[in-house]
């Protein structure tokens, strides 16, 4: 508990020695793997964890534990990287929740999906439509939302800027399609799908003012705070995060905001900074206790139940 609330960080980037394999394993003209992990530590001055995910796992309650962070849900950052995040959630069952990213051209997408939500208790998914260059309206993922419906699983639906940093660090360049980055192409999906929690990441990564429409108009979009926000000086009316917490508040509402920090790479390790600055602004803007604790803590924790 950190002051008067809780919290239950609902953004945390599970980056597993298995993630950065997978991800130097799509470079083409690649040096040998470990080589290529060497030169991506050293350009992005990061750590790569052991290959135990369990380890990883308890070395972020150790950070968690000292920084009174109750719960962390946990995203699997790339596909294949499932089983890492499996682990440290069946080890640590009551202290994280695992979301796996999933690719959704892939002809194993339902097999797998429905693998990790039925049979390894992974409680959501991540779509990223312009990295994959796929709408989220697309008719090839109704049978993912309709497993998705029936697993009461949450769908994390991230739009806007889209910025993969250990792509950058392992000299690799990210194709996004920004023809799918807008969120308003959410809201037939979630109409079509209203048993489903979707989640926009970051307040929208840019795409701000969508956001709040795809929030006032669809009761079953939530939105994550998650991140330095760096959008916000690139937005052409230049808000500060008092502007973006009101109208957030404005449109969805408390019920539906989640926390994030957007943690994730070592030596950094927990983004304190992020907890810190967001708690103190909620407290400054007179946010009600009972609305502030829904946003740090219990609406990720209603999302998690089963």
């Amino acid at each position: 508990m950190i002051g008067l609330f809780k919290i239950f960080d609902a953004h945390v980037h599970f980056y597993s020695n298995a993630y950065f394999r997978f991800l130097v394993r799509q470079k083409t003209n690649r040096l040998d793997i470990n080589a290529e992990l060497k030169n991506l530590a050293m350009k992005g001055r990061i750590e790569i964890p052991g290959e135990d995910p369990v380890i990883l796992a308890k070395r972020w309650i150790e950070i968690i534990d000292k920084w009174k962070i109750e719960r962390m849900m946990l995203f699997s950052s790339i596909p294949g990287d499932e089983d890492s995040v499996v682990k440290a959630v069946q080890t640590f069952p009551t202290r994280f929740a695992g979301i796996f990213t999933v690719d959704p051209n892939s002809n194993l997408l339902m097999a797998n999906a429905e693998k990790r939500l039925k049979q390894d208790g992974l409680r959501g998914l991540l779509l990223s439509p312009s990295v994959y260059h796929i709408s989220v309206n697309d008719s090839w993922l109704d049978p993912l939302y309709q497993l998705c419906q029936d697993a009461k699983a949450i769908v994390f639906t991230q739009f806007g800027k889209v910025t993969i940093k250990p792509r950058e660090y392992a000299g690799m360049q990210s194709y996004v399609d920004e023809d799918f980055s807008n969120p308003k192409d959410l809201i037939p999906v979630a109409k079509k799908y209203p048993a489903i929690r979707f989640v926009i990441p970051h307040f929208g990564g840019g795409r701000f003012e969508e956001t709040l429409e795809v929030g006032k108009e669809c009761t079953n979009v939530y939105i994550d705070t998650a991140g330095s926000n760096s959008w916000m000086a690139e937005h052409s009316s230049k808000p500060d995060l008092r502007t973006v917490f009101q109208k957030t508040l404005a449109a969805f509402g408390a019920a539906r905001v989640l926390f994030g920090s957007a943690s994730g790479m070592f030596p950094r390790g927990y983004r304190y900074d992020i907890v810190d600055n967001q708690t103190k602004l909620v407290q400054e803007m007179r946010i009600p206790l009972g609305e502030a604790k829904k946003i740090f803590y219990e609406n990720a924790a209603a999302l998690v139940e089963p």
